[in-house]
C-alpha cells in the first residue's frame, strides 16, 4: 500500500484516543466518523482533519472509502460488526475482546481467513513501559521458560462512577460476567510469552452488596493453563481495592515483574545458581525504569502510558504488511473464549474446561453453534445469568 491507511472510526468517545494516535502516524489518517451521539462526534472532530466525513450509519461508514475501521462500540457487539467489515474487504481494529459467544469467535476467525484482511485486538496494556520491558527480557531467553505468571487489572468504582458507565438496567455492563473482562490482565502475558491458552478454571469472590442486601460478585479470578503447561493466574473484573495493574513472569532461571503502583518500572531477578556469563555482570536483582526511545517519548503523550499510540502504530504496520498483528484474530478469539468458558466453569463449580484452538477446523466445528450468551438480545433474557450468587440461591 503506497498511500496512507484511511481509517473510519465507529464510536467516538473511546475512539477519540485512537483518532489522536492515528493523527500522529504519518502513514495513516482518519477520514470518516460514525457515532449515534452528535455531541461525541463534535468533540472527536477537534482531533480530525477539517474535511473528515461524518456519516449516519455503520453501513455508510464501511462504504466511505476506508481501508480500516476502528470499532469502539459496545463490548458484546464487536464480532458481528467486525465480520461485516471483513466481508467488505476492510481491516478491523477492535477496541475490546470481540466475542460474547463461542459461535461469534468462530464467525470472526472464518471471516478473517476468508477476507485475508488484518484483524487485530487494540489491547493497549502490553505497551506500558513495564510490560514492553517484561516482553523484551523474556524474549531474550535469559530467564528460560515461564512456569507461572500473574496478571491483575483491578478497577473498583464508586456508585457515581458505576451509574455513569452503566446508566440503565439494559446497559451491557449490568450483564457482564466477572470473568469476561480479562483482557487487560491476560493479554500482556500472552504477548510477552507468545503462549496460547488451552484450559481454564474460573472462580468468583464475594463482596457485600452496596445496599447491604446480601452478597454479589466481587471479583473474577481465572486460572489458565497455557500450551506447554505454564499456569497463568489472571483477573477478570474486580471490585476490590486498590485500583491498579500488575504483572509477573516466574521462570526457570528467575523472574521479572512490574513494580506495583507504577507502569514504568520493573524488578528483574536471576537465581544466583542460574547466573551465566551473560547475566553475571548484571547480578541477581535490579529495579529500574526501562529505556525510552524517541518514538516511545512521542507515545507517552497519549493515553494508557503510551499504549494507545503503540497499539495503533503496530496495527498500521500490520496493515502495511510489515509485521504480524501483536494480537491477531486467533489470539483474540482465544482471549474471548477464556472469559466465556471461565464463566461456564464458575457456574459448574469451577470445573476445568478446554479452550478451542481456533486455528483448527475440528475445534471450530465443535463450538460452531454454541451461542449461549450472558447479554440480553433484542429484549430476550440472557441464556446464562451474570450473577453467580443469585444463581446459587
Amino acid at each position: 500500500m503506497d498511500k496512507k491507511v484511511r481509517f473510519g472510526v465507529f464510536g467516538t468517545w473511546r475512539g477519540a484516543a485512537y483518532i489522536r494516535a492515528i493523527q500522529m502516524i504519518d502513514e495513516a489518517e482518519v477520514v470518516a466518523l460514525f457515532d449515534k451521539d452528535p455531541d461525541k462526534i463534535e468533540r472527536a472532530k477537534e482531533y480530525c482533519p477539517p474535511d473528515v466525513k461524518v456519516v449516519n450509519s455503520y453501513d455508510e461508514l464501511l462504504d466511505s472509502g476506508i481501508d480500516a475501521v476502528v470499532l469502539c462500540n459496545y463490548f458484546p457487539e464487536h464480532a458481528p460488526y467486525a465480520v461485516k467489515a471483513l466481508k467488505k474487504g476492510i481491516h478491523v481494529f477492535s477496541e475490546t475482546t470481540p466475542a460474547a459467544t463461542l459461535k461469534q469467535c468462530v464467525d470472526l476467525v472464518e471471516a478473517a481467513e476468508e477476507s485475508g484482511k488484518v484483524y487485530a485486538l487494540a489491547e493497549n496494556y502490553p505497551y506500558s513501559r513495564a510490560n514492553m520491558e517484561i516482553a523484551r527480557v523474556y524474549q531474550s531467553g535469559s530467564l528460560g521458560k515461564v512456569i507461572f505468571a500473574e496478571g491483575e487489572y483491578v478497577h473498583p468504582m464508586s456508585d457515581k462512577e458505576s451509574a455513569y458507565f452503566a446508566p440503565d438496567p439494559n446497559h451491557w455492563r449490568q450483564h457482564n460476567p466477572k470473568t469476561y473482562y480479562s483482557t487487560h490482565a491476560l493479554t500482556p502475558l500472552m504477548v510477552a510469552t507468545g503462549l496460547m491458552p488451552r484450559r481454564v478454571i474460573g472462580k468468583i469472590a464475594a463482596r457485600p452488596a452496596k445496599d447491604g442486601d446480601g452478597i454479589v460478585d466481587g471479583a473474577g479470578i481465572i486460572l489458565v493453563e497455557m500450551e506447554g503447561g505454564a499456569l497463568f493466574r489472571v483477573s477478570g473484573s474486580c471490585s476490590f481495592g486498590p485500583h491498579g495493574n500488575w504483572y509477573r513472569l516466574g521462570c526457570e532461571k528467575g523472574g521479572i515483574e512490574s513494580l506495583r503502583g507504577t507502569n514504568d518500572k520493573v524488578r528483574l531477578v536471576y537465581n544466583e545458581w542460574n547466573l551465566t556469563d551473560e547475566t553475571r555482570d548484571f547480578g541477581t536483582e535490579c529495579i529500574y525504569s526501562p529505556y525510552v526511545s524517541e518514538l516511545g517519548k512521542k507515545a507517552l503523550s497519549t493515553g494508557h502510558s503510551g499504549g494507545d499510540f503503540w497499539v495503533t502504530w503496530h496495527f498500521v504496520q500490520a496493515v502495511l504488511g510489515r509485521e504480524k498483528p501483536a494480537v491477531d484474530v486467533y489470539q483474540s478469539a482465544a482471549i474471548s473464549a477464556v472469559g466465556i468458558l471461565a464463566w461456564r466453569s464458575v457456574l459448574e463449580d469451577s470445573k476445568q474446561l478446554d479452550i478451542p484452538d481456533f486455528h483448527k477446523k475440528e475445534d471450530r466445528d465443535r463450538v460452531r453453534d454454541d451461542n449461549l450468551n450472558p447479554f440480553p438480545v433484542d429484549g430476550a433474557p440472557a441464556d446464562i445469568g451474570h450473577r453467580y450468587w443469585d444463581n446459587r440461591k
